[in-house]
């Protein structure tokens, strides 16, 4: 199998595109609770985003994972379509993920590895802030603390961020300044989220 060299930026940026493709998915259905799918949904994103940035996924191969969390959040909304999610649909998405997450196994353990895994630019403390925001957001949704509009201006505001994020490590580093701005970003958003949720607004 061809060697993927791609940059860990690309990685990330491709990555997270998807991610924000899924989520905004999964804000226009979420009429019906499934805790036990988000949760494996969200550990899968999870290790996906570790393998890119401990090198052991490529761009390519973060792509073609990230791009199959999709089908199944598409899958998932079909189902949900009708404000119903029945047990069938369930184990139907249950089975996908099993699928996923093998995937996910194979692809962090084969050969390929990324060609640009540089220490520099490695932030596993804001990409788990990222994803934890992303994580209250969709409970704000599950919970209906969140209106429709409210979820969407909150991603929007983790897009942003992520976008200023792949604006500083564009040379190839990630400075402790630039870490720490990006820091307070996260701050805002994290007050944003909560002053959203526990308005008098709900969905």
């Amino acid at each position: 199998m061809k060697l993927f060299n791609k940059n860990k930026i690309v990685a990330l940026s491709a990555f997270s595109l998807l991610l924000t493709s899924a989520f905004f998915t999964q804000v226009a259905v979420a009429n019906t609770n499934s805790p036990g799918i988000d949760t494996k949904q969200q550990n899968q994103k999870d290790r996906i985003l570790q393998g890119v940035d401990s090198g052991e996924l490529t761009g390519k191969e973060a792509w073609r994972l990230g791009k199959q969390q999709g089908k199944i959040y598409h899958k998932e909304q079909r189902f949900k379509s009708d404000d119903q999610f029945t047990r069938r649909e369930r184990a139907v998405i249950h089975r996908d993920l099993l699928k996923s997450s093998k995937s996910i196994y194979v692809q962090k353990h084969d050969r390929q590895v990324q060609g640009a895994n540089r220490p520099g630019i490695r932030n596993p403390g804001i990409n788990h802030r990222q994803y934890n925001q992303t994580r209250r957001i969709g409970q704000g949704i599950r919970s209906g603390e969140l209106t429709r509009g409210e979820a969407f201006r909150l991603g929007h505001q983790q897009k942003r961020i992520n976008h200023q994020k792949r604006r500083l490590k564009a040379d190839g580093t990630f400075t402790k300044r630039e870490r720490i701005r990006i820091h307070k970003h996260q701050n805002r958003a994290s007050k944003n989220i909560y002053r959203k949720k526990h308005n008098a607004r709900t969905r």
